[in-house]
């Protein structure tokens, strides 16, 4: 088990306390006239990631920084994606990318960004 997930090639920590992996699996579900219920199940499960990025304002040695993480964010396509586990595939990355400085330094060497993501897979 690593300590830090690769989104598009960088590693970057996640606050422990705010990354969830949450696996979905779809479905419908109506009930009945008689009270009993109909579900259906898609074929797919659906992978997704939600929580913080911790993003370094300054980083070295294939870790991510605020700027590298903004160009990931700023891509219209999958991007590559290991979590934890070390278990890799490709991920859209989505949300509304809200950033919070830990310090008022934000260039400053010791800086990190807590940048919200959801991160989405989708796995037949």
């Amino acid at each position: 088990m690593n300590n830090y997930i690769k989104l598009d090639g960088y590693k970057y920590m996640t606050p422990a306390s705010n990354w969830r992996p949450i696996p979905t699996k779809p479905f419908t579900m109506r009930v009945n006239l008689d009270g009993s219920t109909d579900v259906t199940y898609g074929a797919a499960t659906i992978n997704r990631w939600d929580g913080e990025i911790i993003a370094p304002a300054q980083a070295a040695g294939g870790w991510g920084t605020k700027a590298t993480l903004d160009t990931t964010i700023a891509k219209r396509s999958t991007v590559a994606f290991e979590d934890h586990y070390g278990n890799a595939c490709n991920v859209h990355v989505l949300g509304t990318f809200e950033a919070t400085s830990q310090s008022p330094m934000w260039d400053g060497a010791s800086n990190e960004f807590l940048v919200s993501v959801t991160l989405l897979k989708v796995a037949t």
